[in-house]
């Protein structure tokens, strides 16, 4: 009864902080007064100042031969430069939608060309989710009022406010757990409605190789040609839904505002070294000719898939069902593999649809492989959600027989594919890329884990492309992943007769437990290719001999995480859904 009346309580006291429908207006006047109006190009310049680029004459190609371009982002400076060459050659609209932007010197840096665009006279409109970007009240009534040509949205603001505090996220625990767990996961970079990006990457510094204590190996795809307006469709879908609030309208900005209350950052394009020299670079023709319009390929097909927000709040089982198009679209193409399947994915937590597809795949067609590259526990971002993956494993190997190769926190690719320049001895890596390969032909990259988040509290997009060519080189870059120097292999332990059989069937009981499950002796672990051996597959007669037994958490020196890690896996399966 406390309880209940405690959360009263909280919603009184919330409810009663929102602003009137006539302090909304007021402060809308207010926010548009405010507003920068000046421009930096002349009115009747159609270009509005935009610099020249190497990608216009892959989109007239595009239009000339009924083909788009795309072109794998697998370095994250690179991905981001090409976005701030993108924004320098704007002309008239750049719109963007993501998950987490973090104030830090990347996100900065392209805040601060969004502004110049702004300035210029192109139409910049943001969509950002709202738990876990900007930081603070003080600095998105700064982003609300700086010029008339920029405008941010939030998707899905827990209690109508910009920012989430511990006092309302806790509160938002208690009370409204179900609204509160409901993201926009998707990734959209739109340039003049001709190139747009689409994949993992957020902004903040460990997703462009920028952060020293930990990097994410991830993949973006930037697409040139007609899917562009399929992304523009479902971006203004999302712009106009009930579920996207300008940040004016949000009670800690709009207070903010009335207040004239809002920080003053300091908005030079580039003001460290590393940003001015990337600054420099974005403007050179033939490096960005050179890095991703001569790398770039001619797909036979493309579509971009996206969720709707009503995904999210539709209470109609049959209509949310029809609202889940990336989750579709992933179970469909899983039944499609003939030959092979290749996926990669940060979280090994199959939702019940990609379990259920993978099963029913082996079941019809046994001959089809099926690999997974994904995180170790030492390279994780979320050891509770590996704590899962680690409940899991012998259902996994058994039932759709996995391949399984996980990601090493110091992989011997990590000069190639991170660069070393901003890293130092101590930083680690981690993946977050998230791709599918069917058949050596279609490709998938996007946002979804396929885990049960993705499918039921987020929304999700991606590419599905179809081209023998594109397929090769994102399986070469998974593949390389895979690795011995930068993933461990799983794969059962050494059977001990008779032990190993009345051990499995006790094991087999306490994994299906979604609590309890303490039965200590593990079915499988993590297994190092032995110096001067060939690596060969999990089943092969030599593989024991080839490869040594590391342990199951190999290379992970806190032994509270492997506790912890340990426990989440015992006691906490119940919670697989929300993780």
């Amino acid at each position: 009864m406390n309880k209940f009346i405690s959360l009263i309580l909280i919603s009184l006291l919330l409810s009663a902080c929102h602003p009137s429908s006539e302090t909304i207006k007021q402060v809308n006047q207010l926010t548009h007064s405010k507003k920068d109006k000046t421009l930096k190009c002349p009115e009747g310049n159609n270009k509005r100042c935009a610099i020249d680029t190497p990608l216009l004459v892959l989109y007239n190609e595009s239009i000339n031969h009924g083909r788009d371009y795309l072109t794998l982002l697998e370095k994250g400076e690179d991905s981001l430069l090409i976005r701030l060459h993108l924004i320098k050659s704007a002309q008239k609209s750049i719109d963007i939608q993501t998950f987490i932007w973090v104030n830090d010197e990347s996100g900065h840096l392209v805040l601060a060309e969004l502004l110049e665009a702004a300035k210029r006279g192109v139409k910049v409109n943001i969509i950002i989710d709202q738990l876990f970007s900007m930081g603070n009240s003080w600095f998105l009534s700064e982003l609300a009022t700086l010029h008339e040509n920029l405008n941010i949205r939030m998707f899905n603001p827990t209690f109508n406010e910009g920012h989430t505090s511990t006092f309302d996220f806790l509160s938002a625990l208690a009370c409204c757990l179900y609204n509160l767990n409901r993201r926009m996961h998707n990734k959209l970079f739109l340039v003049d409605d001709k190139y747009g990006i689409n994949g993992g990457r957020n902004y903040s510094d460990r997703y462009f190789d920028w952060d020293e204590s930990f990097n994410y190996r991830d993949r973006d795809a930037l697409a040139i040609g007609q899917v562009a307006k399929e992304m523009k469709r479902s971006f203004t879908h999302f712009w106009n839904s009930q579920w996207v609030v300008p940040l004016e309208n949000l009670d800690d900005i709009a207070y903010r505002i009335l207040k004239n209350q809002k920080k003053e950052s300091k908005w030079d394009a580039a003001q460290k070294s590393r940003s001015i020299q990337l600054n420099i670079r974005s403007f050179d023709y033939h490096h960005i000719k050179k890095t991703f319009v001569d790398t770039a390929v001619a797909v036979e097909a493309i579509e971009y898939f996206s969720d709707v927000p009503e995904k999210l709040f539709v209470n109609d089982k049959k209509a949310r069902k029809e609202y889940k198009l990336m989750s579709l679209k992933i179970k469909e193409l899983i039944s499609s593999a003939n030959k092979s399947l290749l996926f990669q994915t940060p979280y090994l937590v199959l939702s019940r649809k990609a379990y259920r597809a993978l099963k029913s795949l082996r079941k019809s067609k046994p001959h089809v492989s099926i690999s997974v590259s994904t995180n170790s526990l030492s390279s994780t971002d979320a050891f509770y959600v590996y704590a899962i993956s680690f409940k899991h494993k012998k259902k996994y190997l058994k039932k759709i027989q996995l391949n399984i190769f996980e990601y090493k926190k110091d992989p011997a690719n990590k000069a190639e594919i991170f660069g070393q320049e901003h890293a130092t001895s101590n930083t680690r890596f981690g993946l977050h890329a998230k791709s599918i390969v069917i058949d050596d032909y279609i490709s998938l990259i996007g946002s979804h884990n396929f885990d049960q988040r993705s499918d039921i509290l987020n929304t999700e997009s991606g590419f599905i492309i179809q081209s023998a060519e594109l397929a090769n080189k994102l399986s070469t870059y998974i593949k390389n992943d895979m690795q011995a120097d930068n993933a461990w292999v799983i794969a059962p332990n050494k059977k001990i007769p008779v032990l190993s059989f009345f051990s499995g069937m006790i094991a087999t009981v306490s994994r299906s437990l979604p609590v309890l499950d303490v039965w200590p002796f593990r079915y499988s672990s993590s297994f190092q290719l032995r110096p001067g051996k060939i690596a060969v597959g999990i089943n092969h007669k030599d593989f024991y001999r080839n490869y040594l037994n590391v342990g199951s958490f190999p290379d992970v020196e806190l032994s509270s995480k492997q506790i912890q890690t340990i426990i989440i896996s015992a006691f906490a399966g119940f919670a697989e859904p929300f993780m």
